[in-house]
């Protein structure tokens, strides 16, 4: 079962790796990234801050997809990355059940601006989160499980 999907441009790193961890008590973690999915380096970068015993996949989104939709995956507790809103999009749009967005940390970058604390989005991310919110998915805004979640339609307002 998928516990959440996560944006976050860095992927896995500790802060999410073992903040999450202990709010979701997942046992697997699936990177749904097409860029990552062919660098072997960033591949092992991330395998090192994955917590013991969970099991990691890194996928392509349309593979990432195709796995999230095994039905050996129901009993298993699922936390899905994925490093932007398309890419949530997409998985959202493919798989069959519904869970909550996270959106966490977004670097900032030429044609971002601030959403939130430590999230830069474009004109086009929004609209891919505008997707999301009016198809009834809860976005949760926050970088730990520790904040608060900021509520996703009064930020939009204010951006």
């Amino acid at each position: 079962m998928i516990q959440a999907i996560r944006i976050d441009d860095r992927l896995l790193h500790g802060q999410v790796a073992y903040s999450w961890k202990a709010k979701f008590n997942y046992q697997a973690i699936v990177i749904a990234d097409d860029e990552v999915d062919n660098d072997e380096m960033r591949k092992s970068i991330i395998k090192m801050a994955v917590p013991s015993g969970v099991k990691l996949a890194i996928k392509n989104i349309n593979n990432a997809i195709e796995l999230l939709n095994n039905p050996k995956l129901k009993s298993v507790n699922v936390f899905v990355i994925v490093s932007n809103p398309k890419s949530a999009f997409d998985i959202l749009n493919g798989i069959n059940e519904k869970t909550t967005l996270n959106i966490g940390g977004m670097m900032k970058k030429d044609g971002t601006r601030e959403f939130s604390k430590a999230v830069f989005m474009s004109d086009d991310d929004i609209s891919w989160l505008d997707k999301i919110y009016e198809s009834g998915i809860d976005i949760d805004v926050r970088q730990t499980p520790n904040e608060s979640n900021q509520d996703y339609k009064a930020l939009r307002d204010k951006f």
